[in-house]
């Protein structure tokens, strides 16, 4: 009798190891799972979204600033934009594959860490393009623009041609001006030909004007207004029409 005892009592401390081997064994591989997700999780975010670093001495980079107006404005050098325009400046490094077209990456200049590096964070492209979009907006109301529809009549005494790129809130806004005062004009992209580059620059040459980076370029009637400038395309506008008159 007391032989079965003992066989009963080691038979069930054997099935309690057993129970606590197996549950030990599938805490370890739920636990390497969890692990291996981590990392690839990890790993997909920095694929994403890669490391960039932006000093003094960075070379092949465009940099995009906005000035008071909400006017956009690019160069190659940090050295050659104002100290008021530093806060947000746009980042492209253009010897890098990585482009996401949702995402921008915007320098702060006013600031460096530890290493002389800037602070440079990444921003939806949206919330880029609606930093120029508040400060032309504010200017428009400042000048009392025309509402959508206000002299809405075509002007065939005016030739109009707007100098910009896809990604200009600027462009875009002189754009919806020149609609709303019933012009009809022809968008020309600078970034993407380089004969409209050429075309631009011998326009700049022939009017005795400084080239600039600095876009939209609107001539009207041969007359070049560099930027959003409303009260400049207003008067380009009155002389077309009074060239135009009997």
């Amino acid at each position: 009798m007391r032989t079965g005892l003992l066989r009963q009592s080691s038979g069930g401390g054997i099935l309690r190891f057993n129970a606590i081997i197996r549950c030990l064994v599938l805490f370890l591989v739920l636990t390497a799972c969890a692990c291996r997700q981590k990392h690839k999780e990890d790993g997909s975010a920095t694929s994403a979204l890669p490391q960039v670093e932006l000093t003094d001495q960075t070379k092949d980079i465009l940099l995009t600033w906005i000035d008071e107006v909400g006017d956009f404005h690019g160069t190659q050098s940090i050295s050659e934009i104002k100290e008021a325009n530093k806060e947000h400046v746009r980042v492209v490094f253009t010897n890098s594959n990585s482009v996401d077209p949702e995402r921008v990456w915007v320098a702060d200049l006013r600031q460096k860490d530890s290493k002389g590096g800037y602070v440079i964070r990444s921003m939806a492209r949206s919330a880029w393009e609606e930093l120029g979009a508040s400060h032309r907006k504010s200017r428009l109301e400042a000048l009392g623009a025309p509402a959508p529809g206000a002299d809405a009549g075509p002007n065939s005494e005016v030739d109009a041609v707007i100098y910009g790129a896809e990604w200009c809130g600027a462009c875009h806004e002189m754009a919806k001006y020149l609609k709303a005062k019933g012009i009809k004009f022809v968008e020309k992209d600078v970034d993407k030909s380089s004969v409209v580059q050429a075309e631009l620059q011998s326009k700049f040459a022939k009017a005795r004007i400084p080239p600039t980076s600095s876009i939209p370029v609107t001539e009207i009637n041969g007359r070049l207004i560099v930027g959003f400038n409303p009260q400049a395309v207003d008067s380009a506008l009155a002389a077309a029409k009074n060239s135009g008159a009997p």
